[in-house]
């Protein structure tokens, strides 16, 4: 069964939407699963796994409404054994994580396998989860057992997955779960049996775990997933045997990141198996999945110190009185923000590149991150919401910059950054 539910805006609360739930007509899966459903913003599909089906049902959404319509190539022949779905930031492909994995090119009217899919995972990697780097690059998967996890680079024009070298990659310990990738370019991957987190950098997609990796994440039970907050500031992770989640604070950058949990830290959900957990696109709120109490809890996010309040629980059974949820999405009102992307360049007034150039930007409702430009002076900004006014600002030693005000309407690649007058110069002219 589907369940479907609108938002309060100002409050954050859940309200079960007028024909729902829904069924599929195909049979799911356990309560092992929390990566089930996969929101494509591009296309507007909704992609639901039916583990026992081995199928995919697909659904085009209204954002208006949240009415859902089957889509005309629905439901997907895949993989046995599903486990984790993923959707490339461009609408295709649509990768389907299992023991023997597969990657789909969509279209608005069909999904076709792509060339020599589906894919064997390499041995001793079975995934319980996966991560997909913001631009759509790198797939990891892993988690479900041994101590491997696997990485694969990504055509998203053919929807080809090929291995990344060194592949698959031995994390040290058992059930590597990767959960995340950031912005910047570094890998998440949770040990799920250890109470770890650990943390890589990637180099054409290889990762190098960072000085002090793996961190301890003040975290007993397996757990399988785990969510960036959409400034890049905190990570929160569900814990899959016990009723609360963990919120730690990511600190430095590159090889000198560190993580740590936050005051406060473990929260409790008043749910039981707590599972799969999405932010609102602001990060305001955070909400987790209860799959054994079939219910869900919505906590308000402090994006300053990554602390959660104010939780409030839907009453058990919400969804159903038998069975287990295994996955949340949110779809952003069609008349609300979305998340978009801002990327450009940091220049000297020449035209020459700001390398290692820190770069912040600030937004509504306390948001804000920062990041570093590479070599060429490129930076990149993920999860900002539409129709929302920012403001960046770069800090270099090199050069001095003016703050830039931007309201974006879509995604912006080309949001270029000029070093103000050089020392000495002024524009006036005679």
């Amino acid at each position: 069964m589907l369940y479907g539910f609108s938002v309060n805006d100002t409050t954050g609360e859940l309200t079960l939407l007028n024909g729902f739930p829904i069924a599929t007509g195909f049979t799911g899966g356990g309560n092992t699963n929390l990566e089930h459903l996969a929101f494509d913003p591009v296309n507007k599909f909704l992609y639901v796994a039916n583990r026992g089906s081995s199928n995919i049902s697909v659904y085009s959404v209204d954002q208006a409404t949240g009415t859902l319509a089957i889509a005309p190539f629905s439901p997907i022949a895949s993989v046995a054994n599903q486990r984790t779905l993923k959707v490339h930031p461009s609408g295709s492909p649509l990768i389907v994580g299992a023991d023997v994995f597969a990657s789909f090119v969509i279209t608005p009217t069909t999904a076709t396998p792509a060339p020599n899919s589906p894919y064997a995972m390499p041995t001793g990697v079975s995934p319980a989860a996966s991560a997909l780097s913001p631009d759509g690059t790198y797939y990891y998967a892993g988690g479900n057992s041994g101590n491997f996890f696997a990485g694969y680079s990504i055509n998203a024009s053919t929807g080809e997955m090929t291995e990344i070298a060194g592949n698959p990659f031995d994390s040290g310990a058992s059930n590597p779960v990767p959960v995340d990738v950031d912005s910047t370019g570094r890998l998440w991957v949770f040990g799920s049996r250890q109470a770890a987190m650990r943390v890589y950098t990637l180099a054409s997609g290889v990762p190098t775990a960072v000085t002090g990796s793996p961190f301890a994440f003040g975290e007993t039970g397996f757990a399988s997933t785990a969510k960036l907050h959409p400034n890049g500031n905190f990570l929160i992770l569900p814990n899959r045997t016990r009723a609360y989640v963990v919120s730690a604070a990511i600190s430095d950058s590159g090889a000198a990141t560190t993580i740590s949990t936050v005051s406060g830290s473990p929260f409790g959900t008043s749910g039981s198996t707590s599972l799969a957990a999405v932010y609102n696109p602001a990060g305001s709120y955070f909400y987790v999945s209860n799959a054994g109490s079939r219910n869900i809890s919505k906590f308000s996010v402090d994006p300053m110190t990554g602390g959660l309040s104010s939780l409030t629980v839907l009453p058990a059974n919400t969804m159903g009185t038998t069975g287990s949820n295994s996955g949340i999405v949110y779809v952003p009102s069609a008349t609300t923000s979305i998340p978009v992307s801002i990327s450009g360049r940091v220049l000297r007034s020449n035209g020459s590149p700001v390398s290692t150039a820190r770069i912040t930007i600030s937004g509504p409702n306390g948001f804000t991150f920062t990041t570093l430009t590479n070599p060429f002076g490129f930076y990149l900004f993920e999860n900002v919401l539409s129709n929302q006014q920012y403001s960046i600002s770069v800090q270099s030693k090199l050069a001095s910059f003016d703050s830039v005000s931007v309201t974006p309407t879509g995604s912006i690649t080309d949001l270029d950054i000029t070093e103000s007058t050089p020392p000495g110069l002024n524009r006036s002219r005679r």
